[in-house]
């Protein structure tokens, strides 16, 4: 029997809201969009982490268990809210806003469970054969240095630096570092020289990746793609669709030299996601509540203090 493919997925997780007219919701951020965009393509995903226990970090849970991703570790915490992110058409393609476009109120950023969390995840799921991570925090990179001594692939995607220290240490483990090249200037000068094979994707001009330990880029084309509604999750797919043909490469394993060939895999399949709306070809959920009581900060952490008050 084949061996099934498994991935670790930890770090950025929303609730993407498109508000035109009505609203309509879906789970994204790109830990999420990686997760179950494999998934899609017969991964075993677990995304770990923690979203808030509010009507976004619902829908992100039970959507993604529906599309076959495993949140059995996602946990709710009261505490915090879930980060909710409005996608608006803008000049033919989109933008995000990270405030609330009722009252002004930003957005839940990304909270990282703490470092514990991650020595109790370690024992309690099964080794995979790669680990995503796009938020290098001190749960995710315990996670990424304990399996990476078990013999995980690991895959950081950073979209900005954050700590300097925890950066660096997300690069030395990591064994691909992925990025864009949109959000790369604040930190290309910490990735002179990985150990770490280094892939930049630079929109409808291509990719470029360099070897691990090598200062030369080699490029990868780019896909025009059949219909352009917008690009939204495109980096998401392609991450997806170079690690999926990263491992049918290899056969029992990740083959690191077929990186060109799964770029391109890649490229496509980020190609075809600007062909739809959102991130996946999926309908979105209709909120069928008003903005503020699906996602406004102000509103539902004012429900949270009556409900325990």
């Amino acid at each position: 029997m084949a061996h099934r493919r498994r991935i670790v997925s930890s770090g950025y997780t929303t609730a993407d809201a498109l508000v035109n007219g009505s609203v309509r919701a879906t789970p994204g951020g790109t830990a999420a969009n990686v997760g179950r965009a494999l998934a899609s393509l017969g991964w075993d995903v677990d995304l770990v982490g923690r979203v808030g226990d509010d009507p976004a970090g619902n829908l992100v849970i039970d959507r993604l268990s529906q599309s076959g991703v495993n949140t059995d570790h996602l946990r709710r915490d009261s505490a915090w809210r879930t980060p909710v992110l409005v996608q608006e058409a803008h000049r033919g393609d989109h933008r995000w806003r990270f405030r609330c476009p009722a009252c002004g109120e930003k957005f839940a950023t990304h909270r990282p469970p703490p470092e514990p969390d991650a020595t109790t995840l370690l024992s309690a799921l099964r080794t995979p054969d790669v680990f995503f991570f796009d938020r290098a925090s001190r749960f995710t990179l315990r996670l990424a240095e304990g399996w990476r001594e078990r013999g995980t692939f690991v895959v950081f995607e950073p979209s900005s630096r954050g700590v300097l220290s925890l950066f660096v240490r997300a690069v030395t483990i990591a064994n691909i570092v992925k990025f864009s090249s949109q959000r790369s200037a604040p930190f290309m000068n910490v990735l002179e020289l990985p150990d770490a094979a280094v892939v930049e994707t630079q929109g409808s001009v291509g990719a470029r990746f360099r070897w691990p330990s090598s200062k030369r880029w080699q490029h990868v084309d780019a896909f025009a793609p059949s219909q352009f509604v917008d690009s939204a999750g495109a980096g998401d797919w392609t991450t997806a669709g170079l690690l999926d043909r990263l491992w049918t490469s290899g056969g029992e394993r990740v083959d690191l030299e077929a990186l060109p060939v799964a770029l391109q895999n890649g490229q496509a399949l980020g190609s075809r996601a600007c062909s739809w709306e959102g991130v996946f070809p999926d309908p979105l959920d209709d909120i069928t509540t008003d903005f503020e009581s699906f996602g406004c900060p102000r509103v539902i952490s004012r429900r949270q203090e009556m409900s325990n008050g």
